[in-house]
This record gives structure tokens, sequence and C-alpha cells, in this order.
């Protein structure tokens, strides 16, 4: 059943929506959900700043070369089907996002790590180097260090963060977040000069995570220059925070988002199911606190020491997952640990599938726009080629018709000179007639007059 022209025919018919049939309103309601989401999905997916006015407001001739400018400048940083340049801008871009990540993760790892001893050492050796110092201020994949580095006692992070602050980061992973912190500036830079509304792009989904991958780095920065006094050891709460702050670099990750259209999509469907998410929220919570309520009064208190103590377990059991850090040891309680999986798989089983329901169209109707637009964009070229074959040949009758109206004047004009030269032979011969006939008259005259004498 097509919503839309379900509902043209009652209008068209002076019907109401309520008029419907219980049988057919449910067929008739979710299509029409499905073409208003539809509808949003195309509008979520360009919004109005990735798409500028094709014409610019001001007829001066400077402005109108900016405004193109602008215009082929922001095809080329989000729209990789605008042409072949922007689509090795995107696997270019693709790259450094990778890079980014790469660095983020391996500056975590114990094999890209130097020793505190060693950087002393290379220190001593070599003052003047710049790679040094760049790495001395290097450390846990952060630009910039505190020029007094505190000790793992003066500060209240985890174990595994206070070991960053015995070593420091690869040269090679700081040269690389260097060129990937200028790459993702000069990039939102441009879309920022590019974009239209300028209010509308800074708001945006895209243009926060882009903002906030760069920001970490930048607000170290500042700190390192111009507050070094806030980093030192005394100042545990800022160092504290450092590690926190560089966890931002991990929102590169969703740089990705407008790259693959998959995970995009799957993020637009988490959104637009809010209904569907808010109610397997509902019967999770409830779920959670009857169950956890329940296994705290049949099972053993040494284990379930609390209620709250016990949401865990109810959770870790609903979704299937079982850590098996807590479980029940009495029988009445294995018999609610039984009923609370077995609740948690029915309540998965009745809100997931639609999700995936709705993926799969959200899914399916890109997939139909992408191949909708190829198609009409190589219609159009081909269009334009016949346009221009037609010009062409019209150009060609045109020249030939130009050049038969030339010919016919040409001859034209031959015939009336030679005309012309035939009247003025014509006119000749019978002027040298006259003047003969003249000469033989005044000869007879001539010969009558001697005679007479």
């Amino acid at each position: 059943m097509c919503g839309p022209q379900l509902k043209e025919e009652l209008d068209f018919w002076g019907l109401r929506e309520v008029d419907i049939e219980p049988c057919c309103w449910s067929s008739f309601s979710q299509s029409m959900q499905t073409v208003t989401s539809l509808k949003q999905l195309e509008i979520d997916r360009n919004p109005s700043y990735m798409q500028p006015s094709q014409q610019a407001s001001d007829a001066n001739t400077t402005d109108r070369i900016c405004h193109v400018t602008r215009l082929r400048l922001w095809n080329l940083l989000t729209d990789p089907s605008n042409s072949r340049a922007s689509k090795i801008y995107a696997y270019v871009s693709l790259v450094f996002v990778l890079l980014a990540i790469f660095s983020f993760c391996a500056s975590t790892h114990k094999l890209f790590d130097i020793a505190e001893s060693e950087n002393n050492q290379t220190d001593s050796n070599d003052d003047t180097s710049q790679d040094t110092k760049l790495n001395t201020t290097a450390n846990h994949s952060s630009l910039y260090q505190a020029p007094t580095t505190p000790t793992p006692e003066d500060t209240h992070l985890p174990a595994h963060w206070q070991e960053s602050f015995s070593s420091r980061v690869h040269p090679a992973l700081l040269y690389i977040d260097i060129i990937c912190l200028v790459f993702f500036t000069v990039e939102y830079l441009v879309k920022l000069v590019c974009a239209s509304p300028r209010c509308q792009f800074i708001t945006s989904i895209t243009a926060v995570i882009d903002l906030l991958a760069i920001l970490p780095d930048y607000i170290e920065l500042l700190l390192y220059l111009f507050f070094p006094e806030l980093l030192v050891k005394e100042n545990t709460g800022i160092i504290d925070f450092m590690p926190f702050l560089r966890l931002m670099r991990a929102f590169r990750i969703f740089r990705l988002i407008r790259r693959v259209p998959g995970l995009w999509i799957m993020m637009y469907t988490l959104r637009a199911s809010c209904k569907e998410l808010s109610l397997m929220l509902v019967f999770l919570l409830v779920g959670t606190l009857l169950f956890a309520s329940i296994i705290f009064f049949v099972d053993d208190p040494k284990i379930f020491t609390s209620i709250p103590h016990g949401f865990w377990w109810a959770i870790v059991t609903m979704t299937t997952v079982g850590y098996g850090d807590m479980a029940p040891v009495t029988a009445w309680g294995q018999i609610v640990g039984s009923v609370t999986a077995i609740c948690g798989v029915l309540i998965v089983g009745f809100t997931i599938p639609s999700l995936v329901n709705n993926f799969i169209t959200y899914y399916n109707h890109i997939e139909f726009v992408v191949q909708k637009e190829r198609l009409l964009k190589v219609l159009a070229e081909e269009e334009m080629q016949e346009r221009k074959g037609e010009l062409s040949s019209q150009h060609g009758k045109f020249e030939k018709h130009i050049g038969g109206q030339n010919g016919s004047r040409l001859d034209l004009k031959d015939n009336r000179l030679g005309s012309r030269d035939l009247a003025g032979n014509r006119d000749g011969l019978a002027h040298s007639a006259t003047g003969r006939d003249c000469m033989d008259e005044e000869r007879e005259l001539g010969g009558g007059d001697g005679a007479g004498d």
C-alpha cells in the first residue's frame, strides 16, 4: 500500500484518515511514517550549509569569482562524487584520519615508548636538536608536556595512566600528530570559510566533531606556552585533567561517519529510532530493578551486598553477556537468574528487529538515491553531448547556408557585371555605327558640292 497515493485518494473523495478501517490503518500509518522519515533522511544527508547558492549575491566580477571559488572548494571537500579531484581528496582525507587514529592507539603501546633514561641521555648528548626538544615535550601522544613532569604519587590517575609519565612517545608518532593536526585545521578553516550559512555549519554535528578532534592539542599548546605554572606537579587537578583532554582525540574516529555511508546511516537510525530505544531502556530499567531486588533477598548476601550492587548483575544477565564476576549460588538465586536471562532475551528480541528494519529501509533508500543521482548525472552528460552535437550540426548547416548565399550573390554580381559589359559593347557598337553613318553623309554632301562647282 502506497501511503501518499492513498492520501491523495482520500483527499479527492473528501474522506478523512479516521475513516480507514483498522485492518488497513497500520499499513497506511507505517507507510506515511516511512515517507516522512525518508524525507528527513535526505535533508540530513544534504543540509542547507552543504548546498551553497549557485549564484553570487553581487554582480561584481570579483565577488562572483570569489563565490565560484568557494563553491568549488566546498564541493571538493564535501562531495566525492563531484569530480575526480574531490574523489582523490576523499581518499587522502581518509588516509589522514586512519593515520591519526593509528597514532592515538599506538601511543599507548610500549613498543612506541621511549624510556626516561634514554631521553635524558639523548638530551644531554644533543641539546640543540629540534627533534629531541619536540620529543622531550611529547608525552603519551600529546604534542606538549609540562615543564615539570609530576610523579605518579603526585597525581590521582589510574596506574596505567601513571606509567605514561615515566615514558615518552616515539618521535615518528609526534610528527604524524603534527602533520594530521595541520591538515585537519586547514580543512576545518576552509570549510568554515566556504560554508553558507556559517552559523548552521558551526553548530552541525560534523563540525563539532572536527573541532573536538583538534581542540585538545591546541589547549595543551596554549597551556604550555602561556600558563606553564598550571602544569607543575602542585596543580594535580590540571594534571589529572590532561589525560581526559587527550581522550577527546578519539573523536577523530567519527570523521569516518561521512566517508562511510553505513556508519552514517547507523548513527541516523539510532537517532531516528528514539522511540524504540526509549521503550527498550524502559523495559531494561524495570527488569533491572525487579530482578536486582529479588536476587538480593534470595541469594547469598556476601555476593549481592546491596540492591544497587545487584544492578550490574541484572543488566549483564538480561543482555546475555554474563561476565561471571557475580553469580547466584543458591537454588532460588539460580531460578531467578534463569528467569532474568529469559526476560532479557525477550526484551531484546522485541525491540532490536525494529531497529534493524529501520536501518535496512534507510540504507536501501540511500542506495536508491545515490544510484538515481548517478543515473541523472549520466543522462545530463548525454543530453549535453546531444545538445553540443545539435549545435554543431546547426552551425554547419548555417555555414553551408551562408556559403550558398554568398555563392549566389557572387554569381548574381558576375551576371550583373556581364550584363553591364554587354550593354557597354552594344552602346559602343551603336556609337561606332552612328559615327560611320555621319562620315558617309559628309562624304556624300562633299561630293555633291564638288560636282556643282
